[in-house]
């Protein structure tokens, strides 16, 4: 019997017959994104910026790109440097900063680590997303799309930036839409290419950005970071990408080293007054020489200082005694390990070497004290480049300086990683330095 109703059921059978609504076409669009891409996504809780009063000068560059105050004519700033150099933290800083001025567009952060962040498939998709929520009026047009054609999300790069994106965005192009950035927002933020897990993928992202903004007059600017990776680097000096681009690169122009001291002095002064053991820590602790010490490893890079910091300020520990650890005073406590982060990130480097065995002898060599291209390749029978073919996978953590043909370690911590069987395993390397002389 059903309620306010004269009808009584005494016999047969009953079937309840559910409707199932499918899935709208923006709710399509939704499911081939990567929501944790973007830069103020949850999954991304407390991602990497940059310390106060750090890294400033950069910022300002950056910014002064974005809103046109440096007489920009590129459409795409690639910023670069070594690994830990602190890119995601300047462009996680970047995309802090325009949201709150509403001038940032759409944003997506490759991680090599996340599956739904590796890969190229959902870049178009998340970046489409966005857009269609800052621009509503651009949402009919981008759900017809997919209502006509559901497999728009398996076609190429190419055609779904331009039916998911150029199309729609074509009658607010003429209309002037995009005059003023003030009022019209158009950067795309695109961080860490390097980590998309096919190299084919990141150059054919490039240069189908490339083709759009050049022939299809996409009305966007792009700000992408990554390492100098040699098949990005190729396809940034390619005839494709001719003058559409400008680089910032994180080197010692913007002198790193001030901006680790500014990081670690702040650091050591908040785990004084806050860590669960603070009242145990001496007033001069750490010395200058500690701090200096850690700014030398550092070489630059902010994930050595970042790192360090992290391991000395455990809750669970004295600092002081952290801080020897890391200073070589005394062995970690079994099973921590003070750079397991910095570890990881050398494992998956050399992992990525075609030839993993001519690599390790050629780093024998140089830190045994021969860094010179030419002599190795000689000491190795080698034929002339196999040295720097060898090596180009990484080239975010070793250079060769020509015409030299100096071979240099751009992070001082990698030659202790690779000295310290409990830290490199199979990649360790025993060192017994070679006579220089003739």
């Amino acid at each position: 019997m059903f309620a306010h109703s004269r009808t009584l059921i005494t016999g047969g059978e009953f079937v309840n017959i559910t409707e199932h609504r499918g899935a709208t076409a923006f709710e399509k669009l939704q499911n081939a994104s990567a929501p944790g891409a973007m830069h103020d996504s949850s999954t991304r809780f407390d991602p990497p910026k940059c310390h106060p009063n750090t890294r400033v000068a950069v910022l300002e560059y950056l910014i002064g790109w974005i809103f046109g105050r440096n007489d920009r004519e590129a459409l795409i700033l690639w910023l670069y440097g070594p690994a830990g150099a602190g890119k995601s933290a300047i462009l996680q800083t970047i995309a802090e900063l325009c949201a709150k001025r509403n001038s940032i567009l759409a944003s997506f952060f490759f991680g090599r680590s996340d599956p739904a962040r590796n890969t190229f498939k959902p870049l178009i998709p998340t970046i489409a997303c966005q857009i269609v929520i800052a621009i509503p009026e651009i949402r009919p047009i981008v759900e017809l799309v997919v209502e006509r054609d559901p497999f728009i999300f398996d076609k190429s790069i190419a055609t779904q930036l331009q039916f998911l994106i150029i199309h729609p965005l074509k009658d607010l192009v003429a209309s002037g839409f995009f005059g003023k950035l003030e009022t019209s927002p158009r950067l795309v933020i695109i961080d860490g290419l390097d980590e998309c897990n096919d190299p084919k993928m990141q150059s054919m992202i490039l240069r189908t950005l490339a083709d759009a903004l050049r022939s299809q007059k996409l009305p966007l600017i792009f700000l992408i970071a990554s390492r100098p990776e040699q098949n990005i680097q190729l396809t940034f000096n390619s005839n494709s990408l001719a003058r559409l681009w400008k680089s910032l690169v994180l080197d010692s122009t913007y002198k790193p080293n001030d901006d680790i001291r500014t990081f670690l002095v702040d650091s050591f002064q908040e785990i004084k007054s806050t860590h669960p053991h603070h009242t145990h820590i001496p007033n001069d602790w750490p010395s200058e020489s500690n701090i200096d010490h850690l700014i030398r490893k550092s070489s630059g890079q902010f994930i050595y200082a970042s790192v360090a910091i992290k391991y000395i300020s455990a809750p669970y520990d004295r600092p002081p005694h952290r801080l020897d650890v890391i200073m070589g005073l005394c062995p970690a406590r079994l099973p921590e390990v003070p750079f397991a982060e910095l570890d990881a990130l050398y494992m998956h480097l050399l992992e990525s070497c075609p030839d993993t065995a001519l690599v390790m002898k050629i780093l024998g060599v140089v830190l045994a004290g021969i860094p010179d291209v030419f002599r190795v390749e000689g000491l190795l029978s080698l034929e002339p480049g196999d040295v720097k073919l060898a090596l180009a996978p990484l080239t975010s953590i070793i250079n060769i300086s020509y015409p030299l043909g100096w071979i240099y370690l751009s992070h001082a911590s990698f030659r202790d990683f690779l000295t310290d069987m409990t830290r490199s395993s199979n990649f360790h390397l025993e060192i017994y330095f070679i006579s220089t002389g003739s």
